[in-house]
């Protein structure tokens, strides 16, 4: 069986620069921090652990770790060399040193075993074509009674409201590109039999609930189809213009609403 690509169904470098994908990514992390970060207290990151950011992208959430966790040490990895650099300038240009950042393969870390108290991984594990093999990889590198926490997505809990027409034939080619380049837009509700099956112990699953309201509609239309707008081309893409277009026009009514279920999921090495 040939072995899983580490990119999996996401590779920063095909969208190409025109794509508008860095900025998606960092408006993406910008308008979730503040939540992530509640979220993150409430899953036990402490201040003076040793925190790996798994995946990293530019870095928006590990400034935000290293910025509220002064006593922590911060490493943050990601196999993409183009967003560590932007992540590294981010941290210089905001004074914040103490982040040591490290070009990695999830499935192959370049780090110590048993070497971290908290690793979060955000939107990671819905691109990776062997998420049980990635799982145990990450597991080695946390001490005895560490903890591994996730954030992912499940696209069964996204709803427009009111829905465009074609909505949901769009979301399932979406989630049908994506998963012939080895991901899996449904990731989240596997999130907890995974994690038993790697061997995490204290398994733990619950979905917070994110709306327009919260993040406003165009941010919340950037972030959660922005990605899908690029997994079509051709044809399907043709087919979802009017949908994309409906989704847009949300942005003018202001009794629109939109919804997202948000997996989080966690885990202790035993």
């Amino acid at each position: 069986m040939a072995a899983a690509s580490s990119a999996g169904s996401y590779d920063f470098n095909a969208l190409g620069t025109a794509s508008g994908e860095l900025d998606r990514l960092q408006l993406q992390a910008r308008r979730s921090a503040e939540l992530e970060r509640s979220l993150l207290l409430q899953m036990g990151l402490q201040d003076g652990q040793d925190v790996l950011d798994l995946a990293c992208g530019p870095g928006v959430i590990s400034r935000l770790i290293a910025e509220t966790h002064s006593a922590s040490r911060v490493t943050a990895m990601d196999l993409n060399g183009d967003l560590l650099a932007a992540a590294r300038q981010e941290a210089a240009a905001a004074g914040l040193q103490r982040i040591t950042f490290v070009q990695g393969d999830v499935y192959a870390p370049p780090l110590e075993p048993g070497r971290f108290d908290f690793i979060y991984a955000r939107l990671l594990f819905q691109h990776l074509e062997d998420p049980l093999r990635a799982l145990q990889a990450v597991r080695a590198l946390l001490k005895p009674g560490g903890k591994l926490c996730i954030m992912d997505i499940d696209d069964a809990w996204l709803t427009l409201v009111p829905e465009p027409k074609g909505f949901r034939a769009f979301t399932k080619a979406a989630a049908q590109a994506q998963a012939r380049q080895g991901g899996n837009r449904n990731i989240g509700r596997e999130l907890g039999r995974l994690l038993e099956a790697a061997d995490f112990s204290d398994v733990e699953v619950h979905v917070e609930t994110v709306s327009s309201r919260q993040l406003g509609m165009r941010a919340f239309l950037d972030i959660t189809l922005g990605f899908k707008r690029l997994l079509l081309a051709g044809d399907e893409l043709d087919a979802a213009a009017s949908t994309l277009a409906a989704a847009d026009a949300l942005v003018d009514d202001p009794q629109s609403w939109a919804f997202v279920g948000v997996f989080l999921a966690s885990g202790c090495r035993p």
